[in-house]
């Protein structure tokens, strides 16, 4: 079933705003590295090639952890790739750029011939098929172990190629030995059963992928160079038309719905080829300067994708902290083999359109008025992806007057002043002397006095009526203007 030259046979069993700001809309980078990611069963390495862009690299994983790779997967969220060792009967693991490998602890499970992997960040485990037992194995991420599924009721003959898919609660395989298309319960319950895949070839598959929006099953058949699919639901079985794009000796096969495209390893010649879902043509992906040889099993990974603008929350008012949800973003489609999730967020704070200097936490202290709104940047290995706060967020300065008192034996008043945030207060008016507190915040008292003649009348009848005006303008806004008439009042000797 494999190449001579990378693999032996299967007949007996042998040993994947930088932002750009648009007021009140969503925006994002250029689509970065949208990547494939595959094993090389022969050289023993890991490889990458961008998808649209062309070109690739060997991940450099230490020396030793990468033997005989048949089975890949992401975890996008944490930065890791996981994939199955033939050869050495286990599991390995390291950062997306080759840092930190290890080998995973599985005590508990068997890995005998493990062909293909399928992860579930969600649950905290990863899968694989044993070929030569045909049995399915879990071990659990965090390296406490693992075991085995119970599949009861379903086909394991020389499994090879698993996929997780949540939505149903199902874990699905194909067996490469009885020409079929399995599933089980992933909590282990009421065991599993096999799919009904009438009208589709189903010829020595191996390895198979979900989409989910077309409540689909898609695999690849070794045997015969054909990519088939059905129903979840069973049956509607058929033959994807590859338009033309390389098929030759086909093992795993990955989904993106995004572009309405499957992806699969071609180990008759070393390629990556795809093919759109609806049958309108294909091609082979660039993979200069990337490792391919004995390739199978390729996964996706791209840039995160944003399902809900992020949002401004807090007072409406100056000095008020205010905070910066995450947003919405899509979670891996792990049924699909394509990884999407964010690994880390990068936050910026705007103001009237202008970036704050330094406001790159999910809070921010709005100490002047202005309309408000923060871009959320979220980046996985592939890339990033940006998104703005979809409604400005005014924050806006009050002023107001409370309780005023009088001084009759000085014949002035007390004006006491409320205002929000901080910024210049000036009183002035009609037979009014001018004050003026150039940081104002809180309640500020200002003492109302009589001048010109205002101040004549005050002193010959013992009261004026004086009109005072505030003017209010807080930090980044316009002047706020207000109005008091008040009446002082002295007592006469």
């Amino acid at each position: 079933m494999q190449a001579a030259a990378a693999k032996p046979v299967r007949t007996i069993g042998a040993v994947a705003l930088a932002v750009v700001f648009l007021c009140l809309a969503l925006t994002s980078t250029a689509r970065a590295a949208d990547s494939v990611f595959w094993g090389n069963f022969g050289p023993s390495t890991l490889s990458r090639a961008n998808i649209g862009e062309g070109g690739g690299a060997d991940i450099p994983i230490a020396a030793g952890l990468v033997d005989g790779p048949w089975g890949v997967a992401i975890d996008s969220a944490a930065g890791k790739i996981y994939w199955a060792n033939e050869n050495s009967s286990s599991i390995g693991y390291a950062n997306l750029n080759g840092s930190g490998g290890a080998l995973l602890n599985i005590a508990g499970a068997t890995v005998n011939q493990p062909n293909g992997l399928a992860i579930d960040p969600v649950a905290g485990r990863i899968y694989w098929p044993n070929f030569l037992e045909s049995k399915i194995l879990f071990a659990n991420l965090n390296g406490s172990g693992g075991g085995e599924l119970n599949t009861v009721g379903a086909t394991l003959d020389r499994p090879s190629g698993v996929a997780v898919d949540r939505a149903s609660g199902r874990l699905y395989w194909t067996n490469y030995g009885a020409n079929k298309i399995s599933f089980a319960n992933l909590d282990g319950s009421g065991g599993g059963g096999d799919l009904d895949t009438s009208g589709a070839p189903v010829e020595g598959p191996e390895g198979l992928a979900i989409n989910a929006s077309a409540n689909r099953v898609y695999w690849a058949n070794y045997d015969s160079d054909t990519i088939g699919f059905a129903n979840l639901s069973g049956g509607a079985g058929g033959q994807l038309d590859t338009g033309g794009a390389i098929i030759n000796e086909p093992a795993g096969i990955a989904i993106d719905p995004f572009a309405n495209r499957a992806y699969w390893a071609n180990i008759g010649n070393s390629t990556i080829a795809y093919a759109s879902l609806s049958g309108a043509g294909g091609g082979q992906i660039g993979t200069s300067g990337a490792t391919t040889s004995g390739i199978g099993f390729p996964v996706l990974q791209q840039r995160p994708r944003n399902l809900e603008f992020p949002a401004v929350q807090g007072q409406h008012r100056p000095g008020a902290t205010l905070s910066c949800t995450q947003g919405t973003w899509r979670g891996d489609l792990l049924e699909s083999f394509l990884y999407v999730a964010p690994q880390t967020f990068a936050y910026q704070w705007f103001r009237n359109g202008k970036a704050e200097t330094g406001a790159t936490s999910s809070s921010f202290t709005a100490s002047k008025v202005g309309t408000y709104s923060c871009v959320v940047t979220a980046t996985n290995f592939a890339g990033s992806d940006s998104a703005v706060s979809a409604i400005d967020f005014s924050v806006n300065a009050t002023v107001g007057f409370k309780k005023v008192t009088f001084n009759r034996k000085k014949g002035t008043a007390m004006l006491r002043v409320a205002v929000t945030g901080t910024g210049r207060l000036d009183l002035y008016g009609k037979g009014v002397t001018n004050v003026s507190r150039k940081k104002a915040t809180g309640t500020t008292k200002l003492v109302v006095r009589a001048t010109g003649k205002a101040r004549i009348k005050l002193a010959k009848t013992g009261k004026a009526k004086v009109k005072a005006r505030i003017s209010y303008t807080p930090e980044g806004g316009q002047a706020i203007k207000r109005f008091k008439a008040i009446v002082l009042k002295k007592r006469r000797r």
